[in-house]
């Protein structure tokens, strides 16, 4: 727990300072090259080797670090609001008790908690210059003890698979590809602090593996890579919940997010037996989040709902551009906005489970869709 903890005050520590140690990525250039033919949205920066390809690291885009940090981030999240409240959220009925079970809120009932949730994006980046298009694919489960009526404490293990084509660095017609996976593991606390508010807290660590392939912008040759990278995020929000008029339930989420990523430096192989030598790199990225779902309950047990939310990225490095190229707005914009909607359930017996889906908006050239679904069962 005390590693964890460093890793949550490393976070704060790196925020407040305002990110100014980060280290941009930089382009993707043939020692030859003019340049309008290349990216600059993945790479890393490496000497020629005397090989007339730049060496591209292609680890972690914006895109993959966001996402991916933020699928694991918030399932925890998501499942610790339902640990707390009961389905989906705090689901408190005026007279103090839950409206999904009739038990008293706050209680010792269900003392331990296991749950499942995965999340499926697709997201897509339509500038030419940063092109991509792709899935990023988060699976989290946990147990979590209630060690007081209004605390519980958890740990989550997960697992992630990334798989984009990146089109900026290919040649005649074949994109590029970037391969990622690895695992995480994340302790957890939640808290009730005031009637219908809760908090969580999750730190986490994910081993992750890289595998790319780009191409040789004047020859077509291939040239294939791996590297391995740590990452360590933490994620903190506040839940509030209101029920009006017996059905409709109000609810909101502040959260805070921040993600560091180490790549470490690694050897690229092109097809004609040249290697190209990349050096290891850091890439960051920090979220504020603030949103709202409105739902109906039917019958105590089935509840729909819409989602609307806002998000503004206070840190993410941005990638060197040669001249004529354009930055994702990934990079250049840093608001962005989301709707959606889902359902929870009340399944009977401690179990409840949800399913919910959005898209990402107001973001040129850029495109993002989330469906998420999550179980838990309590004892």
């Amino acid at each position: 727990m005390i590693k964890y903890l460093k890793f949550a005050v490393l976070g704060t520590a790196v925020a407040v300072a305002g990110f100014s140690g980060s280290e941009a990525q930089a382009a993707n250039y043939s020692c030859a090259t003019t340049v309008q033919d290349y990216a600059a949205s993945y790479s890393t920066y490496s000497t020629c080797a005397g090989t007339g390809n730049q060496a591209s690291t292609i680890s972690t885009s914006t895109a993959v670090l966001a996402t991916a940090a933020a699928s694991s981030a918030k399932l925890v999240s998501g499942r610790v609001a339902s640990a707390m409240s009961g389905v989906g959220g705090v689901k408190v009925a005026a007279n103090g008790f839950s409206a999904s079970t009739g038990k008293a809120a706050g209680g010792y009932e269900g003392k331990i908690g296991t749950w499942v949730s995965g999340s499926w994006s697709d997201v897509e980046d339509e500038n030419t210059d940063t092109a991509f298009d792709g899935d990023v694919f988060s699976v989290m489960g946990g147990v979590d003890y209630k060690v007081t009526s209004k605390t519980i404490v958890g740990l989550a293990f997960g697992y992630e698979d990334t798989d984009l084509d990146t089109g900026f660095n290919g040649f005649g017609g074949t994109d590029g590809s970037l391969e990622g996976k690895g695992y995480t593991i994340a302790p957890y606390i939640g808290a009730q602090i005031a009637p219908d508010v809760t908090a969580n807290l999750t730190v986490g660590y994910s081993d992750l593996e890289y595998d790319t392939t780009r191409y040789d912008q004047f020859l077509g040759n291939a040239i294939t890579g791996s590297t391995d990278a740590d990452r360590y995020f933490v994620n903190a929000g506040v839940n509030g919940s209101y029920m009006y008029d017996a059905n409709w339930h109000v609810r909101g989420t502040a959260s805070v997010l921040y993600a560091h990523e180490e790549k470490d430096g690694y050897t690229e192989t092109e097809t004609n037996g040249n290697t190209i030598v990349n050096s290891d790199r850091d890439n960051d990225f920090g979220q504020v989040a603030l949103e709202a779902k409105l739902g109906y309950v039917f019958d105590q047990m089935i509840e729909p709902y819409a989602l609307v939310g806002v998000a503004y990225d206070f840190a993410k490095d941005d990638s060197p551009i040669a001249a004529g190229q354009s930055r994702s707005a990934l990079e250049d914009e840093d608001f962005s906005a989301k709707f959606g909607g889902g359902v929870d359930f009340d399944l009977g017996s401690n179990v409840t489970a949800g399913i919910e889906g959005y898209t990402v908006e107001f973001l040129d050239d850029y495109n993002e869709y989330t469906v998420t679904g999550g179980l838990r069962v309590e004892f």
